[in-house]
C-alpha cells in the first residue's frame, strides 16, 4: 500500500508539473502572438508615417520645381519686354508668391513688372519692393 501511495503521489506531481507547464506555455504563446501582434501594428505606423514623410517631401519637391518654373518663366518675359530687359530685377518664387527686387527707372516700369509677374500660371500673389531709381 505504501508503494501504491508513492506511486500516486509521483504521478500527482508529475502531472502537476505538466500542467503548470502546460499553462505557462500557453502563456508564453499568447505573449509571443501578443508581442507579434504589436511588432505588427508598430511596423504598419512606422510605415504610414514614412509613406507620409515621403510624400511631404515630393510636394515639397514639387513645389520648388513650380517655383522654379516660374520664376524662369518671369525672367523670360521679363528680358523679352524692352522696358524691362536689362535692368537689374531679381525675382524669387517661394510657394506661388513672387518677390520682386531690385531697381527700375519708373512708376511704370515698376507697374509692369508686377504686371507680367501675375501673368504667370502659378502666381498667387505678387509682393513688389522695386525702387525707382
Amino acid at each position: 500500500m505504501k508503494n501504491v501511495s508513492r506511486i500516486a503521489a509521483i504521478t500527482l506531481a508529475a502531472s502537476l508539473a505538466l500542467l503548470v507547464t502546460g499553462c505557462d506555455r500557453k502563456s508564453a504563446d499568447q505573449t509571443a502572438g501578443e508581442t507579434i501582434d504589436h511588432g505588427v501594428a508598430e511596423t504598419k505606423q512606422n510605415t504610414q508615417e514614412l509613406g507620409n514623410t515621403l510624400e511631404q517631401k515630393a510636394d515639397q519637391a514639387g513645389q520648388a520645381l513650380d517655383d522654379t518654373a516660374i520664376t524662369t518663366s518671369i525672367k523670360t518675359k521679363y528680358l523679352a519686354d524692352d522696358t524691362l530687359k536689362g535692368l537689374d530685377i531679381s525675382v524669387k518664387t517661394e510657394h506661388g508668391v513672387v518677390t520682386l527686387t531690385g531697381s527700375v527707372q519708373n512708376d511704370s516700369a515698376k507697374s509692369l513688372a508686377t504686371t507680367i509677374a501675375q501673368g504667370v500660371e502659378g502666381v498667387t500673389r505678387v509682393d513688389n519692393q522695386l525702387t525707382i531709381q
